[in-house]
């Protein structure tokens, strides 16, 4: 029974935190044109209280800059962390060590603004993951 214990324990916590942190991501991507916004989960919970409402860019001396708009659809306050994802024209992620999570308490049925800087002049594309 020792030996058993042994080998299947390690496998599961393996599979156990595998899970865990599968199960608490979530990608809202924006359309190249800005205007088609959609959300794709992994977490159905935070995905179905969650929702990019606007998002704004503009060029200032050749770096793209970002906000947008998230709403809490829910009734009660939703505390995550959000990191913005930045891409080159072929879809190389750029500079991706240097994002950081960064955490945000939002009240129930609320909107808050983030932004972003794109570390460099090639971005030309973004995409908003959250995590609780």
């Amino acid at each position: 029974m020792t030996r058993f214990l042994c080998r299947v324990a390690p496998m599961l916590a393996v599979l156990l935190l595998t899970a865990c942190s599968a199960s608490n991501m979530s990608r809202l991507e924006v359309a190249d044109d800005g205007e088609h916004l959609q959300l794709y989960s992994n977490n159905g919970l935070l995905a179905s209280r969650l929702s990019v409402e606007e998002v704004r860019r503009k060029r200032v001396n050749d770096l793209l800059y970002l906000q947008a708009t998230l709403e809490n659809g829910w009734k009660f306050e939703l505390d995550f962390q959000y990191k913005i994802k930045w891409f080159d024209q072929q879809g190389f992620e750029l500079a991706p060590e240097s994002q950081p999570w960064r955490q945000l308490v939002m009240a129930g049925r609320s909107q808050a603004n983030v932004q972003a800087v794109a570390p460099n002049p090639s971005a030309v594309r973004f995409e908003i993951w959250v995590r609780e």
